[in-house]
């Protein structure tokens, strides 16, 4: 038998005022979503983006869905947020009447992203002359300064829920939480931690299932069109809203929303090709795009197998993009995520109608 303050440190009680999580071992956690919010709201609402002529007040946060804690794991502070959140705003140019309204929606705030590695999809919902002014300036500018106030929240909310979660002990100094030293853990390893409960490394084998996903739509618009959508690198960086890396040939590499999807391009099929094929008769000129396809919180390495097929219907385009592999636990994020950022960015950014259904 064990001496008195001998053995496994995790099991010595030490002298502590409060009898509250000694040692630091079990976890705590602190509720930060309220104060989330509220901070949320006083960083955006209000935001001014100006450039020349052209002025963007984003007046309204319309939507503010998801959560934030603050734990304590093994005197390790791990932060946990995730949200979705929709500002509205209105634009106004020198010289015009014409106010233009519209959204910007920010998809991927989370503990998984750096604020640098945030996103913005943007609507315009008045037509007018200096639309396209008004939405550019949005994309570029506005987005930088939405991420300098997001990477003031997060730095916050580690500063404020940093205080009390690491309590001192009587052979341990009191922690100082700083910027620079706070321990954070991305929420896997944190959840694989919670589970296991067996040390400080999770398993790298992880083992999953996997499935295939699909959705579709039909746009008026001729398949010529919706190809160069899908293949020109400045089209692809004005629907993905951002900067991206799109080599279009076989075995060429992509990466757009700020690298939260990767991959390289197996097998191009052009409206050329079929065309040839068929004698330049344009008898259903299906075109094919096919990617090796992740997405950044895949497991590791993993890559799913995605499909865009092209069919000409006349008056207008189908398109049906059907991925196979997709990790089961992922797969509604994944098929959203194909049917929002893509189908429906499409659509929304170049105004290619109604959809038909």
């Amino acid at each position: 038998m064990a001496k008195w303050g001998e053995g496994d440190p995790r099991w010595i009680v030490e002298e502590r005022a409060d009898a509250t999580n000694v040692n630091n071992w079990h976890w705590s956690e602190k509720n930060a979503t309220p104060w989330s919010r509220d901070r949320l709201k006083s960083l955006l609402e209000g935001m001014k983006i100006e450039d020349g002529p052209v002025q963007v007040d984003v007046n309204e946060l319309k939507k503010c869905d998801g959560e934030a804690t603050a734990n304590n794991r093994k005197a390790k502070l791990i932060f946990l947020y995730e949200w979705e959140i929709k500002l509205g705003f209105i634009a106004h140019v020198s010289g015009s009447d014409v106010e233009y309204k519209g959204t910007i929606e920010i998809p991927n705030l989370s503990d998984e992203n750096d604020a640098s590695e945030v996103d913005i999809n943007v609507s315009v919902d008045v037509k007018g002359p200096h639309q396209d002014s008004v939405r550019s300036l949005v994309n570029k500018k506005g987005l930088k300064q939405i991420q300098d106030a997001l990477a003031v929240y997060i730095r916050e909310l580690k500063e404020e829920f940093s205080k009390g979660l690491i309590l001192p002990t009587d052979k341990v100094k009191p922690q100082v939480v700083t910027k620079a030293k706070t321990s954070v853990i991305d929420k896997k390893s944190f959840q694989n931690m919670v589970i296991t409960d067996g040390g400080d490394k999770a398993s790298k084998d992880e083992k999953f299932t996997v499935t295939s996903v699909s959705v579709s739509e039909s746009f008026k618009v001729p398949p010529e069109k919706l190809f160069e959508c899908l293949s020109v690198p400045q089209l692809v960086s004005i629907w993905a809203n951002g900067q991206v890396t799109w080599d279009f040939k076989e075995g060429g590499q992509f990466a757009l929303f700020g690298g939260n999807a990767t991959g390289t391009f197996t097998k191009i099929v052009s409206l050329v090709e079929f065309s040839l094929f068929f004698n330049l008769k344009r008898q259903d000129p299906n075109k094919e795009i096919v990617q090796k396809w992740r997405l950044k919180n895949y497991p590791s390495d993993h890559f799913a197998n995605i499909k865009f097929i092209l069919k000409d219907l006349g008056d207008s385009t189908a398109i049906d993009v059907e991925a196979e592999g997709v990790p089961s636990h992922m797969a509604d994020e994944t098929k959203n995520g194909l049917q929002r950022y893509y189908l429906s960015s499409i659509s929304k950014t170049f105004g290619f109608g109604s959809r038909i259904c």
